[in-house]
């Protein structure tokens, strides 16, 4: 069997070239990854340094100095011999009748108000001075 050099390295290469392709496509197929790493120099950032801060340091406060509190207020009772009045009821004068509104009209005299007109004379207090007679007035003038 002779060697020829030229003709074996061709058919070298071609096998070497359909073993590559074979490899990647079977590669590509299983989703396997082939990578070469060169190794180099890494960089890992250094860990933060903590520090608490300087103490602080205040100026006591002064002394505070309170007077003393007042003595309680003493009470006394009444002097010896004093009587207090009797209790009982004392009765208007004969003839007097008891008025209720501020013009002096006895309450049985009044007009008899319904609720929206009520209202609107006890919101008369509400307004100025001035304006309250003129507010009764309207008031009253819608009784029948």
């Amino acid at each position: 069997m002779s060697f020829v050099r030229p003709a074996f390295a061709k058919w070298a290469w071609s096998v070497a070239l359909a073993a590559a392709a074979l490899s990647a496509a079977a590669a590509a197929n299983a989703e396997v990854n082939f990578s070469v790493g060169v190794g180099g120099p890494v960089y890992y950032e250094p860990a933060p340094v903590y520090q608490s801060p300087p103490p602080v340091y205040y100026q006591p406060a002064p002394p505070v100095y309170y007077q003393p509190a007042p003595p309680p207020p003493v009470y006394y009772g009444p002097p010896q011999g004093y009587y207090a009045p009797q209790p009982g009821y004392y009765a208007p004068a004969p003839g007097y009748r008891e008025r209720d509104d501020y013009r002096g009209q006895v309450r049985s005299e009044q007009p008899r108000l319904n609720d929206m007109q009520r209202r609107a004379m006890d919101n008369c207090s509400l307004l100025a001075p001035r304006e309250q007679s003129r507010c009764r007035a309207t008031v009253m003038s819608t009784v029948r």
